[in-house]
């Protein structure tokens, strides 16, 4: 009976609840999906970051970002380093963890998962 509970529990998990910042944009860049966490470090609503360009969020080095873009549209895991600049807030510095991913709703899209660079980890040890 035990297996059985742990078994619902799994079931139950949504990913909304592990405080991760995660977007899904199709391969070009619009954005699909997005954690609450994510909306919250854009200054944005959840339903307000849909159908908006997430490369307009990042702060300079747009062709870095579109080349890497293009790379996990590819098939390639990409992991890089730079700035978003929330609206109306000043610039962060983040990590992201680009991924092509496929879903029934959207098909072939793009899972980024943000979190802090490593380089802040280093000084904040």
């Amino acid at each position: 009976m035990g297996s059985d509970a742990a078994a619902l529990e799994v079931h139950d998990f949504d990913v909304n609840d592990i405080g991760v910042k995660w977007v899904v944009t199709d391969l070009y860049g619009l954005l699909l999906e997005a954690s609450r966490e994510a909306a919250q470090m854009l200054n944005l609503s959840v339903a307000g970051l849909r159908g908006r360009q997430l490369l307009v969020f990042f702060d300079g080095e747009r062709e870095h970002w579109r080349q890497a873009l293009r790379a996990a549209a590819a098939g390639m895991m990409v992991d890089r380093e730079g700035a978003v600049r929330p609206r109306d807030k000043r610039p962060l510095f983040i990590r992201a963890e680009i991924t092509r991913t496929r879903d029934c709703r959207h098909g072939d899209t793009l899972l980024w998962t943000f979190s802090e660079p490593e380089s802040c980890e280093a000084t904040a040890s």
